[in-house]
């Protein structure tokens, strides 16, 4: 809903028969996350404090993406123009939170563990650089309030992860609100699939010539 409302301020068209899908995936997660036992009011707060700023970023890729600088940024070249502000804020927010401890405790580890960590953070910085490329793409075709749509599925599977390797327990409710999310996106993927069809003109017959196709569609504006 933060990403709707970021949307149609930036001036962006929503079609407005996607709202009760949205509001669907809302409802579903709700009911999925009742029965909490570690409630934070702070937690909250925070939470969305960080949907607000995603909605914004969203939002902005999308203008970005498919508004009138289509054509100067496709994903790979957003992500790269991305990239340098978020590492200047995760420099600064480092230096100001932890100082210079973790580059000391980095020094002092020897050959084996530094090759170690060198290698986890590898690792880490590339699996972000893919799921970030991955959202622009998604972003491009699907728009933000698309890709946030989408991107709810993959509860589920954080969900079957938990009881898989954590033993987590699972209530009757929460099934119940992770089957509405899902129905709720495969409806918001089905309606927006049909809207991008209608918008987009029949293809024209290539053996036929401008003045056939002029007098066809003269024909039917008159029948």
């Amino acid at each position: 809903l933060c990403t709707v409302g970021m949307a149609v301020l930036l001036g962006m068209s929503f079609d407005k028969r996607l709202l009760a899908p949205t509001v669907g995936v809302v409802i579903g997660c709700a009911i999925a996350s009742i029965g909490e036992i570690n409630f934070s009011l702070l937690g909250m707060v925070l939470c969305f404090a960080s949907n607000a700023f995603r909605a914004i970023r969203g939002a902005l890729q999308q203008k970005l993406l498919i508004g009138e600088s289509r054509d100067k940024f496709d994903p790979c070249a957003l992500l790269f123009w991305c990239s340098f502000p978020s590492v200047v804020v995760t420099l600064v927010g480092s230096l100001i939170f932890e100082g210079l401890t973790p580059y000391r405790r980095m020094a002092a580890l020897d050959r084996e563990a530094a090759l170690g960590l060198g290698f986890a953070i590898g690792i880490s910085c590339v699996n972000a650089a893919a799921l970030n490329l991955a959202n622009l793409f998604v972003t491009r075709h699907l728009g933000a309030v698309g890709a946030q749509i989408v991107a709810q599925a993959r509860a589920v599977l954080v969900i079957l992860g938990g009881m898989a390797f954590f033993s987590e327990p699972v209530t009757g409710l929460e099934c119940i609100g992770f089957a509405i999310v899902l129905v709720s996106v495969a409806v918001f993927g089905g309606m927006e699939q049909a809207s991008k069809q209608k918008e987009t003109p029949p293809p024209q017959d290539a053996g036929a010539s401008p003045k056939e196709i002029s007098n066809a569609a003269g024909a039917r504006a008159s029948g």
